[in-house]
């Protein structure tokens, strides 16, 4: 890394990813339809392999003499636990940081000086932060620390986004694209699908990251459902334009429900607001998935959520015994490709493939 650290935040998302390689995840905007392609076999792989003792043996002996920090300082249940449970498997040692209470960030210290701090005893540092700049400048503070070897080659530290600000989040987008990539292996895969994004566009760094990814299928059209004030930004428009990528905006869930093939509900985001503690604003009657849709969606469509969900779901969805209800195998598809994700980046995937 030849850029200061002032430099290298002035560049736009896109001019970090070459110096970022594949080194770190922090953006969407890293993966080509090749690496989804290969994360999502990767993930299938590891997936049948731990079914079995044996396999499960393998796996867990790959990366035992590695360390991991998870270093959330926002909430999290679905991606903390899904990371600490992919490292349990591929056998790392495990640490984690939760509350900046605790730690020295509470008596004033910066974020690069705990970064510093934290790659000199780990080897891997997934991170949870409000600031969308957090993992870009826990990245340049890697590639000027303690470096690790991996397959031969000197690296950096790896950093993991878990969820950035409002911009990004692009271990999910990942599994959303494997749970996507499952739900219509019968049916050709993602390409020339229309996929429908609803809820809290604005501020729902899942949803944004998802769009990123468009650009690597043939055919997908995206149409984006949510009132006005949480309508998807421009300049995720402005990409999808750039990667001739066809969207649409709709004044309801209703008017699109019938004719798409995915419907990716999210909730309001208003975690971002000054509310009172333990209140939360209510979503749009025009804007909630209920019975009556998941009638009128098609048989081969599917119904995904990131989770946590609220009441944009109708409570009885849950219990309709749906296979289009795709959400909680979702959350599971999570645990799986964070192992492959995990499995990438230390060089092991080729391993595990072969084996296979």
């Amino acid at each position: 890394m030849d850029l200061s650290l002032q430099d290298f935040l002035s560049l736009p998302e896109a001019e970090r990813v070459p110096y970022i390689k594949d080194h770190a995840i922090l953006y969407a905007q890293q993966f080509d339809r090749e690496s989804l392609d290969y994360h999502c076999r990767l993930a299938d792989t590891c997936r049948k392999m731990h079914k079995t003792g044996e396999g499960a043996d393998f796996l867990s002996s790959l990366l035992r003499h590695w360390t991991a920090l998870n270093f959330f300082v926002q909430p999290s249940s679905r991606t903390f636990l899904s990371f600490n449970s992919a490292q349990s498997m591929l056998g790392m040692r495990r640490a984690s940081v939760r509350d900046i209470n605790i730690s020295s960030m509470s008596k004033g210290e910066t974020l690069t000086d705990s970064i510093r701090t934290f790659i000199s005893y780990v080897d891997l540092v997934v991170m949870r932060h409000g600031d969308s700049d957090a993992g870009a400048v826990a990245y340049w503070i890697a590639t000027k620390a303690r470096k690790i070897v991996i397959n031969g080659e000197e690296r950096p530290i790896p950093i993991v986004s878990g969820g950035s600000g409002t911009k990004q989040h692009p271990t999910q987008s990942l599994l959303d694209i494997y749970t996507l990539e499952k739900s219509f292996e019968q049916i050709g895969g993602i390409d020339g699908k229309t996929i429908m994004l609803v809820g809290d566009l604005k501020r729902g760094r899942t949803v944004r990251s998802l769009s990123y990814l468009m650009k690597n299928y043939n055919g997908v059209e995206l149409v984006f459902a949510a009132p006005e004030q949480y309508q998807m930004q421009d300049d995720i428009l402005h990409f999808l334009d750039t990667h001739h990528v066809p969207w649409r905006m709709v004044d309801s869930l209703s008017a699109a429900v019938a004719d798409v093939d995915a419907i990716y509900m999210t909730r309001i985001q208003d975690e971002w607001d000054d509310l009172a503690p333990g209140t939360h604003e209510a979503a749009s009657d025009e804007f909630c998935f209920k019975l009556e849709h998941l009638r009128n969606m098609k048989p081969t469509a599917c119904l995904l959520h990131p989770l946590p969900k609220r009441d944009e779901i109708e409570e009885a969805v849950d219990y309709a015994d749906d296979d289009r209800v795709v959400y909680w195998r979702q959350e599971r598809n999570g645990m799986w490709m964070r192992v492959a994700i995990i499995a990438k980046l230390f060089g092991v995937g080729e391993a595990i493939l072969e084996r296979a």
